[in-house]
């Protein structure tokens, strides 16, 4: 669930007085920064087209420059505030939309405009007979099957490392431990499970992976015979 929500970039030690931005989403997406020599994966907690709220195990100090990349889209970004773990940006440029960041992918634009504002923009360079829109060019060629096995499987822990995270975060709340134990430990097994099938995916031999798996349940599913 995607919530829309305003609030103000927290202010640090010695600031006068909070600094107004946009509204932002509410959301959780997975994303890599870069900075220098620093790449890491992060969580983008909240975002809007001019900044966003990251989480992550390694951030930038406050001041760093980066670059935010999720799937096909990139944008240079500064950091504006860091604390608990989480560090604020704000983007170089506000080009990408929400929905662009949120679907990992760049709708299709006309002279800046996009969505129904392109359509219009075209229709009016039409009626003013200009020429149309350049094709766009060829999207580039896939991976191959190997490189979308292995990208699968870093996908795979990558969702393995976010479940650890929400399972850290919430046994440290006493109450909904108790409320919920058993969900949490589903939670932990799912875990485990991704973090094998990932493993597998990444092995040479994926059956003498398979074979080597400490769930021994799931080492029976996977390695059951094959009905004729």
């Amino acid at each position: 669930m995607i919530e829309t929500v305003t609030t103000a970039t927290p202010t640090h030690s010695g600031a006068e007085s909070q600094v107004a931005r946009a509204p932002r989403k509410n959301l959780l997406l997975a994303a890599t920064i870069e900075a220098g020599t620093l790449q890491a994966t992060v969580r983008i907690r909240n975002l809007s087209e001019s900044g966003a709220m990251l989480d992550g195990a390694a951030l930038p100090n406050i001041g760093t420059k980066l670059v935010l990349r999720r799937a096909v889209i990139e944008m240079p970004a500064k950091v504006v505030w860091q604390a608990g773990g989480r560090c604020g940006v704000q983007f170089e440029a506000t080009t990408v939309s929400v929905d662009e960041w949120v679907a990992g992918l760049l709708s299709p634009s006309f002279n800046g405009h996009k969505g129904q504002q392109r359509v219009d923009a075209i229709q009016q360079a039409l009626r003013a007979g200009a020429a149309l829109p350049a094709e766009a060019e060829a999207a580039p060629a896939g991976p191959d099957e190997h490189a979308l096995e292995t990208r699968v499987a870093e996908e795979i822990l990558y969702v393995q490392r976010l479940l650890d995270s929400l399972g850290e975060d919430l046994v440290e709340d006493p109450i909904l431990l108790q409320r919920h134990a058993r969900a949490l430990q589903n939670l932990d097994r799912a875990s485990q499970m991704l973090e094998h099938l990932g493993a597998i995916l990444n092995a040479s031999d994926r059956v003498a992976a398979a074979r080597h798996i400490k769930m021994e349940d799931l080492r029976t599913r996977l390695l059951r015979p094959v009905q004729a």
